[in-house]
């Protein structure tokens, strides 16, 4: 549970990445899917506070959108 609380403004911060990733530059969240190997609900339920991410999609995302310079 501890861990658990240190990592949420983690994803939170890479949850607003993700949105201004999508809203800057007009890409699809289909896009980002394939390009992290995300599925793609898992993917909208985060972007929207449904869900989090694992720790392995955390890190594939996070690196996208490092390469992306978000």
């Amino acid at each position: 549970y501890y861990i658990f609380r240190k990592e949420r403004p983690r994803m939170e911060l890479l949850r607003q990445r993700l949105r201004n990733f999508l809203f800057k530059e007009g890409v699809s969240q289909k896009f980002i899917a394939v390009e992290t190997n995300i599925n793609p609900s898992k993917l909208s339920k985060f972007k929207n506070h449904k869900d989090d991410l694992g720790i392995c999609d955390r890190t594939s995302l996070d690196k996208f959108l490092t390469s992306k310079g978000y």
